[in-house]
């Protein structure tokens, strides 16, 4: 069989009083349940077995369940295998699970392969690889743990923002303990759903960070040449100092976060199952199972040979022959697997003397191409490339919303209803307000990164600081509850404060933007964009 795909988790209980090696197995039980005609039990599997599947929904092949239970207790394992036939290529895809309680520790080996017939000399299509839903199982069954090397699997992606959190993500990145790492910048929605989808459906085999654009910058400042490009992402593995895969912004942002999830598949799951090919805890299982069948058939023998029981040590010596014919075996196919493996190792090393000499030779006509080395390219001024508003246009306000609270790393927030306010404004100059935005998102981001400062009057200094015309007071708004208060995140603020983006015009001329203050989370809250209100 040709594995295509390995991941493995260590299982620990989460509340007291759980189980870890029963809560596993009931996620196994749900898993193949889920597929089966009828219920397989966790009583089921607690002994060998087989089961015919639901067919299969894309092209109806059939599809089949066995499983195997070895060892004694304290030593044991349950191996299930899901084999999907292909009639038309003569081929089966598997996926195995392995379930295992070695001395306590009880763990989760998942792999998937393909297996093809000996007359078929065909070349075989690369399979599309999709996460094992026993994987998700296993990471939404309460009580339980399932770590990788210590790393808890949650299906869930990491956010850095603050200045202690990429300290420990630059040392995490220089660690070679721990799962590949892929930094995402997060610009809109669609690179968030892009984290998202790949923190859930690669389990196991990556970790998803997610960074804003300060933090970028700051992850670039500690250790250049690993922050993720401007709105796109970064792959790093174990060994930091391995060559990066990198994905652009169309990849990251293109509304099909699938790209991210399949490319990632097909780099990682091959060197999966380099780093985790062999499964020990069955074989270990296994191994103690003839050990225990072989010790009980000796102590069956000698007390049949000191009862004189001709008949009884006969059968005694038949079982101790067929567990020891059952060790034979198992060794037998494990020196095979090692003789193929060794094998490809073999093919691979001669072909390494040749691979040098064309890589040296690549290398020589690339450096004369080229001039010294570069420096890591520094992020860009995302302040710089920012999207415009168009009069009306929701879309457009949402972008450059999303884009500012990025930047500022949520110093400026806007509600929802400062995208409505903006859609229904008819406000003729979309470039001063997007100017105006701007300078408000930066005036957010200096007044809270922490730094004191002697400022007799906010609109003064914001005034001097930013170009920008600030009104901290305004009779009419302050006598109209209607105008002054608006709702967000489950209490009331004052939408007294404000932009003057424009003045001393005609009604449909004058814009505004009105925020609150918020000091204890140390952000700006604007809910009106367009026109002055009245």
């Amino acid at each position: 069989m040709q594995v295509l795909y390995v991941v493995g988790f260590d299982v620990a209980p989460r509340e007291e009083g759980v189980l870890p090696y029963a809560a596993a197995l009931s996620c196994v039980s749900e898993w193949l349940t889920y597929n089966a005609v009828g219920e397989i039990s966790e009583a089921d599997l607690r002994v060998s077995g087989a089961r015919e599947l639901r067919h299969n929904k894309v092209n109806g092949d059939p599809r089949r369940a066995s499983w195997e239970m070895v060892g004694p207790e304290g030593c044991r394992a349950l191996r299930v295998e899901v084999r999907d036939e292909d009639e038309a290529t003569e081929s089966s895809f598997i996926t195995h699970v392995t379930l295992s309680d070695i001395g306590g520790a009880v763990g989760v080996r998942v792999s998937m392969g393909r297996e093809t017939s000996a007359t078929w000399l065909s070349p075989a299509p690369a399979p599309a690889l999709y996460q094992p839903g026993i994987v998700r199982s296993l990471m939404l069954k309460g009580g339980i743990d399932i770590t990788v090397a210590g790393q808890r699997q949650d299906g869930r992606y990491i956010q850095v923002r603050s200045d202690q959190e990429v300290r420990e993500l630059a040392d995490a990145v220089c660690r070679s303990d721990r799962l590949p790492l892929l930094l995402l910048h997060t610009r809109t929605l669609a690179a968030l759903e892009t984290a998202k989808q790949t923190a859930a459906r690669l389990v196991g085999l990556v970790r998803v960070v997610t960074l804003d654009y300060r933090a970028s910058r700051s992850l670039y400042e500690r250790l250049p040449g690993y922050a993720p490009p401007y709105a796109g992402a970064r792959l790093i593995w174990s060994d930091h100092e391995a060559k990066q895969v990198v994905f652009g912004e169309e990849e990251t942002n293109g509304g099909d976060p699938e790209r991210v999830r399949e490319r990632l598949m097909r780099v990682l799951a091959p060197l999966s199952v380099l780093a985790r090919g062999t499964d020990h805890a069955f074989r270990r299982a296994r191994q103690a199972e003839i050990n225990r069948q072989s010790s009980k058939a000796r102590t069956r023998s000698e007390l049949a040979r000191v009862a004189g029981d001709m008949s009884a040590q006969m059968e005694a010596l038949r079982e101790e022959l067929a567990a020891v014919r059952a060790d034979a075996e198992e060794w037998e196919e494990f020196a095979t697997a090692q003789m193929q493996k060794a094998d490809r190792y073999k093919d691979d090393a001669e072909k390494v003397p040749a691979l040098e000499d064309h890589v040296e030779q690549l290398l020589q006509a690339l450096r004369a191409t080229q001039g010294p080395p570069e420096r890591p390219v520094e992020p860009e001024d995302a302040w710089e490339n920012l999207p415009a508003l168009v009069t009306g246009d929701a879309a457009s306000a949402e972008e450059l919303f999303l884009q500012l609270q990025d930047l500022s790393s949520g110093r400026i927030v806007f509600t929802p209803h400062a995208k409505s306010t903006w859609k229904k404004s008819k406000y003729p100059f979309p470039e001063e307000m997007t100017e105006c935005l701007v300078k408000l998102a930066r005036v957010a981001t200096a007044l809270y990164d922490g730094t004191e400062r002697s400022m007799p009057h906010l609109d003064t200094w914001i005034r001097d600081e930013f170009d920008l015309k600030v009104a901290l007071q305004d009779q009419a708004i302050e006598r109209d509850a209607k105008l002054r208060d608006f709702v967000y995140e489950d209490r009331t603020w004052s939408r007294v404060p404000h932009v003057k983006v424009r003045d001393y015009a005609p009604p449909t001329q004058v814009g505004r933007i009105y925020f609150a203050l918020d000091p204890e989370r140390g952000r700006l809250i604007v809910d009106h964009v367009g026109l002055k209100l009245s």
